[in-house]
C-alpha cells in the first residue's frame, strides 16, 4: 500500500473518531439542557448472565420518565416510565460490586411499573440524592387520580 494512501486512510479515521466524539458531547449538552434533565444509570442485563450499569439521562416530563443513554446518537429516549404507573419499591446505597459501576454518592432504587397496565415489570436505576428526591417529588405531585400507586384519599 501507497504510504500517501495509508495517511489519508489513518487520517480519515481519525476525522471520522473525532466528529463521532463531537456528536456525543454536542448530544449529551443538548439533553442536560432540557428542564427536569439529571444523570442517571440504568441496570440492564439482569436476565443474563452479566448485567451492568449503562450511563444516561433521565428526564422528566409530564406523564413519563424518560432515559436517554449517553453513548447512543438517537433523539428518542431508550426507555419511557409512565409516571401513572410508577412506584419506587426500595432504596439502597450500591453494592461492593456496582460502587465502580454507577456514579459517585449515587443511590440504587428499584421501581415497579406496569402493574395497573397488565404487564408488571421492575427497573433499578442509580442517581444522586438530589435526583432521588426530584423523582419521589415529581411521583407525588402528580394530579390526584393521574398516579395510580399513590394512596387515596376515600
Amino acid at each position: 500500500m501507497n504510504p500517501s494512501t495509508l495517511l489519508i486512510l489513518l487520517l480519515s479515521l481519525v476525522g471520522l473518531a473525532v466528529l463521532f466524539v463531537v456528536l456525543f458531547t454536542v448530544r449529551r449538552r443538548g439533553l442536560a439542557r432540557l428542564s427536569g434533565a439529571f444523570d442517571c444509570s440504568v441496570r440492564v442485563g439482569d436476565e443474563s448472565r452479566r448485567p451492568r450499569w449503562r450511563l444516561g439521562v433521565g428526564v422528566f416530563t409530564v406523564t413519563h420518565l424518560e432515559w436517554y443513554p449517553v453513548f447512543s446518537l438517537t433523539r428518542k429516549p431508550s426507555l419511557s416510565l409512565p409516571r401513572s404507573d410508577l412506584e419506587i419499591t426500595a432504596r439502597d446505597l450500591p453494592d461492593e460490586a456496582e460502587q465502580y459501576s454507577v456514579l459517585p454518592d449515587a443511590h440504587v432504587i428499584t421501581c415497579r411499573y406496569g402493574v395497573y397496565g397488565g404487564s408488571p415489570d421492575e427497573i433499578r436505576l442509580a442517581l444522586d440524592s438530589e435526583a432521588l428526591s426530584a423523582l419521589s417529588s415529581w411521583l407525588e405531585s402528580a394530579p390526584p387520580g393521574s398516579n395510580f400507586t399513590m394512596g387515596r384519599f376515600t
